[in-house]
């Protein structure tokens, strides 16, 4: 927004738990940056303290009987209390002790800048609690970014008492609100169908700026790579499917390289996913890997053969599409959809030539087999999808200022 003239400004925490994936488009001045409060530290911090008390007593106690000089305190396994310290105090998530700083710093920011319209993305949905107050201290209208949804998502697990303090918390913030943005079809209408409030579908999209209109060199000129960057969300974004391909292509999966980018790596894979990759002898084929910066992978979408996109397979997937599917059509290379084959993020897969859509075995092992058979006989060039400019940010940039400016407009009526 900022490269077409308008006056941004981002409040947001200062997270320095995690390696920065991400490079800001704005200028590093424009970003408010605050701290805030790790409301999950506490029960640690109390159990290091009563670690520190009686933990020499103990373990002189067990030396004296005899036993180890370790002492087992189940790192890693998380207490009952934990876990109920968390459900009470992570409402509506674990940001909420950002809250108090947000609206402080808030309140500095609005001393010599106003802004004409609070545009807050979801989640995390203390973002939705922040901008509630804000907008209501300046009077400006604000409007939510549903890049996933809340209480409505089909992925949202929350029953009995939390299920019913989300949703009032939701309802309240959205009485004040003057819009609703969100990236898929299906969510725009169920918003439009549930909620009195304007919506708008604005999806994803890709910054061609991000790729390099170079010649790319191949990941690998001997084998085709696959890849697949994102969240596997237990079994329900599943690779099984490619697998069991390879298995079917015998001895020649060995010239197949899959590359898993998740948060914990290896450790993302279930069991049956894991005896699988043992079945087929798939041990040297499928490399696990956690997250890298958002640079690097890019630069790696462009270099391999193929881009999975992994998705549940299940009607409540429909309305759903990742946003790294529009990072797949930036990379201008062939997608594979796995999972379920219809709703929206297939459509565009399908509808516009960039890919295969499918959960067949056998359609997936002839579709690679094929890709295998192209590649020894020489990779032709890419060739340009026209459609690819359809998904390009500035493109959907376009429809989210105009319904900004209808909400300012309405507001100063």
């Amino acid at each position: 927004m900022e490269g077409q003239g308008h006056d941004v400004r981002v409040l947001c925490p200062e997270n320095d738990a995690f390696e920065p994936t991400l490079s800001p488009e704005i200028s590093r001045n424009r970003i408010y940056y605050t701290a805030y409060s790790r409301v999950n530290d506490f029960p640690t911090k109390v159990k290091d303290c009563i670690k520190a008390i009686f933990g020499n007593r103990k373990k002189q106690v067990a030396t004296a009987e005899g036993t180890s000089d370790h002492v087992d305190d189940q790192a890693g396994h998380e207490s009952m209390i934990s876990i109920l310290y968390r459900r009470l105090t992570n409402i509506p998530d674990d940001l909420v002790g950002w809250y108090s700083h947000a609206i402080r710093a808030g309140r500095k920011m609005f001393q010599d800048w106003s802004p004409d319209i609070i545009f807050a993305t979801l989640p995390p949905f203390t973002t939705m609690m922040v901008a509630n107050r804000l907008g209501r201290m300046i009077d400006v209208p604000v409007i939510y970014d549903y890049r996933d949804l809340w209480t409505d998502h089909p992925y949202y697990d929350r029953t009995g008492l939390r299920k019913y303090i989300d949703r009032f918390l939701e309802n309240h913030a959205l009485k004040h609100c003057a819009g609703l943005v969100t990236v898929t079809k299906t969510w725009a209408d169920h918003l439009t169908a549930m909620r009195n409030i304007p919506v708008e579908f604005v999806m994803n999209g890709f910054d061609p700026d991000d790729f390099t209109h170079d010649l790319v060199k191949s990941y690998d000129d001997n084998k085709i790579t696959l890849l697949y960057a994102g969240y596997l969300y237990g079994d329900k974004r599943d690779p099984s499917v490619v697998f069991e391909a390879l298995g079917k292509l015998g001895s020649a999966a060995q010239n197949f390289t899959i590359l898993l980018y998740t948060p914990e790596g290896e450790a993302d894979l279930n069991e049956q996913q894991k005896t699988l990759i043992k079945k087929n002898k798939l041990e040297q084929v499928v490399i696990c890997n956690k997250y890298i910066p958002q640079k690097d992978l890019l630069e790696i979408q462009q270099k391999v053969d193929v881009l999975m996109q992994l998705r549940w397979d299940h009607p409540s997937e429909n309305g759903v599409i990742a946003g790294k599917l529009f990072e797949y059509i930036g990379a201008n290379k062939p997608i594979l959809s796995l999972g379920s084959t219809t709703g929206e993020a297939a459509d565009i897969v399908r509808d516009n030539a960039f890919g295969l859509v499918s959960n067949d075995v056998d359609e997936v092992a002839a579709y690679l087999s094929d890709l295998l058979e192209k590649k020894r006989q020489g990779t032709p060039e890419a060739v340009e999808n026209p459609n690819r400019e359809n998904f390009t940010r500035v493109r959907q940039f376009e429809k989210l200022v105009t319904f900004m400016d209808k909400i300012i407009e309405g507001h100063k009526k």
